[in-house]
């Protein structure tokens, strides 16, 4: 990498984690403190949760095209002052309702797709792996480090507090934009012409991106069905909830150095050509040892080990297949729909598994998992350099 593309990623890397330590803090804490709230309810708590994702279904998208006719770094410094927002308000209306507005607004700063394309107008091809490579790591320890800071920090300043830190947080990512961000005016339409919107349409429809946008949905909805029972499992095969923090940073950590090593050093094409199916292959068998496992907790750990090595691998993988496109002056456009795609899968995930481990045991959801994947897998090798439009 370059100066100017080490710039890029170091950047990124530090909005993500900024930015995401701040989302993530509240999570392990938002259900138990949630209901003390004024007029709060299950229901409403859940929907304080759940919240996050619809706003980021909503807004990634039009981000997404604005970014595409403005500057892209307006627009991220637009979604972090709108997350800022939603932190004060979380933070100082201390009820449920305003608990819910603010997560709305946290959840409205839709800007991965935009970060994704501004990457792709500045990152070279070659590196472009390696930097979403970096970017994932920061994403991943922002999750760890929150899961642990998070009940820390409310045990001892109190549930508001994690909002006045996000703020904080956002605050130095708004910084991180405007003094070390590189500019990138790649993505500015220079055409108004109505034609482009049917461009913009065949992009949509187009087989190859659809490969991309199905698999990154599928992922993130087996990621849902899964952490709604594999801690259940965990704690049947005899690993204490208290100590799967444990085994989760371990297994995850492997997975980074397997998905580093691979990047830099693999140079077999035919490997790199076919490896989003491959990857979800693995992820098929990671469900087979998850059922075969039965109350076998080192058999359990290997299934969720492949299943996380798999899963990282697709993290960049499957964007790399949108980047080595065509897009023209559409980046932003594209991988907003893709981030979309991304967040849909999250809210079915939760939705659907939440509804189907109501009356499935835990081997009939893994079977249920293996169909899924079965669906995937034809999905994307039939997607395959074929479109819908001519």
């Amino acid at each position: 990498m370059n100066f100017l593309e080490l710039q890029v990623t170091f950047s990124f890397c530090m909005i993500f984690l900024l930015r995401m330590l701040g989302m993530f803090m509240v999570v392990p804490v938002l259900s138990k403190y949630g209901i003390l709230l004024d007029g709060s309810n299950k229901f409403l708590v859940g929907l304080s949760m759940g919240i996050y994702g619809i706003a980021q279904v909503i807004f990634q998208i039009p981000f997404g095209v604005l970014s595409d006719k403005f500057s892209r770094t307006k627009i991220i410094i637009l979604g972090l002052f709108i997350f800022l927002i939603g932190n004060i308000i979380s933070a100082n209306f201390h009820s449920i309702w305003g608990l819910i507005i603010g997560r709305f607004l946290q959840g409205s700063c839709a800007i991965s797709g935009v970060c994704m394309a501004f990457l792709s107008d500045l990152i070279r091809k070659e590196n472009y792996i390696k930097s979403i490579a970096c970017i994932g790591l920061s994403f991943a320890c922002s999750f760890l480090i929150s899961m642990v800071t998070g009940p820390i920090i409310v045990h001892n300043f109190g549930f508001f507090s994690v909002f006045w830190i996000s703020s904080c947080l956002s605050i130095i990512s708004i910084i991180f934009v405007f003094f070390v961000l590189p500019l990138s005016e790649k993505n500015i339409l220079k055409s108004k012409k109505k034609s482009s919107y049917q461009e913009l349409l065949k992009f949509i429809f187009n087989k190859t991106f659809f490969k991309s946008y199905l698999g990154v949905f599928f992922l993130h909805f087996l990621l849902m069905m899964n952490f709604m029972i594999i801690p259940d499992q965990f704690e049947i095969s005899g690993c204490n909830v208290n100590d799967q923090w444990k085994i989760y940073l371990i297994t995850i950590l492997i997975s980074f150095f397997l998905l580093f090593f691979f990047i830099f050093y693999c140079k077999l094409q035919t490997i790199l050509e076919n490896i989003i199916e491959i990857c979800i292959f693995f992820i098929f068998l990671s469900e087979i040892i998850f059922i075969i496992s039965k109350n076998n907790l080192l058999f359990f750990i290997i299934a969720l080990q492949v299943f996380f090595i798999s899963f990282n691998f697709l993290e960049v993988f499957l964007p790399e297949n949108l980047r080595k496109q065509k897009l023209n002056c559409y980046k932003g456009s594209v991988m907003s729909i893709y981030s979309t795609s991304q967040f849909l899968g999250i809210s079915f995930g939760g939705i659907i598994s939440g509804w189907l481990y109501s009356f499935l045991t835990i081997s009939q959801m893994f079977l249920f998992e293996i169909f899924i994947v079965s669906v995937w897998f034809i999905c994307s090798f039939y997607s395959r350099n074929r479109l819908f439009i001519k």
